[in-house]
């Protein structure tokens, strides 16, 4: 799309869902039922917000994947449109390669890149290669309107913020924004990718070698990242895989999410499928470090303490730690506390423990959305600097549920808090 057609299909969401809602009110003064007709109206903006956002695809989407975090606080029938968007990734079209050959400038002579790309999304693209010592490579290439398109897409946001208020009244809608506008500024500059692909490396080469895979760097600039060719099993593809693959991959996905906070004082932030592989050694491939979550520990540990503090039933610990979090307002209780989380305490206590769909569907529901768990959210809060941590946490159960991996998830959540504090990067 476009970027003023992007600008169009943006912008003319919250001014067709003030007319819905200006209807609404005139409908309401005339004799009609209130509660219908400002939910008719909630529902159709939804409804549009939902389809602009999935059109624009790019920053616009991504803030959607964020909206739908929250979803639960919604209506049954919206927070289902709402929460599609986190099911959605991009799948863009890339640009013929004499679109974009002129960026690829700088690299060795004898650098072999493939014309056709290998994926593509709104901001740039990706395609296979050799490195002049024959090693095979990745290579990533930015747009030269990928600026443009983020500065566009920020300022549409920003006019969302009333409707989104309406919708999610306990968020707070700016903050949020503000939030993920920081994130994908970063995400533009390809040589702090590198750098924090290097440090992740690093650190799990050096204190964990075999559960981790993590491609080295062969050149880097803002627009332009080269790194080595990863092989190996894509994770969606493991679904129909044996028992043994899935379950190393899980093991490996878990280790990483959970222990990266404090072995690097970061978080891998982008829980996609796509990036990660099973490899033959068993280790967990792991590609695109776009999206970092720094500083990282406060989500992971309130994550792996909750699981201590409920299993010796410690309940004013519990509030106590979440309040300190800031995730929760002084006036719940512990024993709403509980209530909110619902906490299963099967994987913590069990050796092994599968994550199956049907575990995810009935049990899980408060870590889908620790901010808005059950019908009374106001009793949660959400601070938008966990955020990152947050969806790499959650993506992680979901990545775990989508390939039923039986792992070790007590070891995992013993072995997180007593990571050896690593390098914070940038």
């Amino acid at each position: 799309m476009g970027l003023f057609a992007r600008a169009a299909s943006l912008a003319a969401v919250p001014v067709k869902s003030g007319a819905r809602f200006a209807s609404a009110a005139t409908a309401t003064a005339f004799g009609a039922d209130r509660d219908a007709a400002y939910g008719n109206a909630m529902q159709a903006s939804v409804e549009s917000l939902t389809s602009a956002l999935a059109k624009a695809r790019g920053p616009a989407l991504k803030f959607g994947q964020i909206l739908a975090l929250f979803s639960s606080t919604l209506p049954p029938e919206q927070a289902a449109m709402l929460a599609s968007l986190g099911r959605l990734y991009e799948n863009a079209r890339p640009r013929p390669w004499s679109k974009v050959e002129a960026l690829v400038v700088g690299l060795p002579p004898g650098t072999h890149i493939e014309p056709d790309a290998i994926a593509a999304a709104s901001l740039g693209q990706v395609h296979a290669g050799t490195w002049p010592d024959g090693t095979p490579i990745a290579v990533k290439i930015q747009y030269p309107d990928a600026h443009r398109i983020v500065r566009a897409d920020l300022l549409q946001l920003r006019t969302f913020i009333p409707l989104i208020h309406r919708l999610l009244p306990t968020l707070d809608v700016k903050a949020l924004l503000d939030e993920h506008a920081e994130r994908l500024w970063e995400e533009l500059d390809y040589t702090r990718e590198a750098r924090w692909q290097e440090t992740f490396r690093k650190a799990w080469s050096e204190a964990h070698p075999g559960v981790v895979t993590i491609p080295r760097v062969l050149f880097a600039e803002p627009t332009l990242l080269v790194t080595e060719w990863l092989p190996g099993i894509p994770y969606s593809s493991l679904v129909d895989a044996p028992e043994e693959q899935r379950d190393a991959a899980g093991r490996g996905l878990a280790r990483f999410t959970l222990w990266s906070a404090h072995l690097v004082g970061a978080i891998h932030a982008d829980p996609h499928p796509g990036n990660y592989r099973l490899l033959d050694d068993g280790s967990l491939g792991v590609l695109d470090f776009g999206s970092v979550g720094h500083p990282a520990r406060a989500f992971t540990d309130l994550f792996v303490r909750t699981f201590e503090y409920a299993a010796a039933d410690n309940l004013d610990g519990l509030r106590q730690m979440w309040l300190d979090a800031g995730m929760l307002v002084d006036s719940t209780t512990a024993e709403e506390l509980v209530a909110l989380l619902a906490i299963d305490l099967t994987p913590y206590e069990q050796e092994q423990f599968q994550f199956t769909s049907e575990w995810m569907t009935g049990r899980a529901d408060g870590w889908s959305d620790p901010a808005a768990s059950l019908q009374n959210v106001g009793k949660l809060t959400f601070p938008p600097g966990l955020l990152l941590e947050h969806r790499a946490v959650t993506g992680m159960l979901a990545l775990l549920t989508s390939i039923s991996a039986t792992i070790d998830f007590r070891t995992v959540l013993d072995g997180a808090l007593g990571a050896t504090p690593g390098p914070h990067g940038d």
